[in-house]
């Protein structure tokens, strides 16, 4: 009985391996696809784009003006904000 169960699943791994079919045109790395490169760099631009653009404050501008006298003290300071 098990000699003929032994022979039965021989038969069956045997098949199996005949029908092994490898293309050579989908192996490959990441590394070979252009798409993945664009798509990188265009969401590491993206990214960058909003982080700079989050940190300043856009249609604005401070400027301060400090006077000073002769002996170099201070007199008067004066901060101004510009949109545009």
């Amino acid at each position: 009985m098990l000699n003929v169960v032994i022979l039965m699943l021989s038969g069956i791994i045997v098949q199996a391996q005949d029908k092994i079919q490898i293309d050579k045109e989908e192996i490959g790395s990441w590394f070979e696809r252009h798409w993945i490169w664009v798509a990188g760099g265009l969401v590491l631009i993206l990214i960058i784009a909003l982080l700079t653009r989050g940190n300043s404050k856009a249609g604005s501008r401070k400027t301060t003006t400090v006077v000073k006298d002769a002996q170099g003290l201070t007199k008067s300071v004066t901060t101004t904000e510009e949109k545009f």
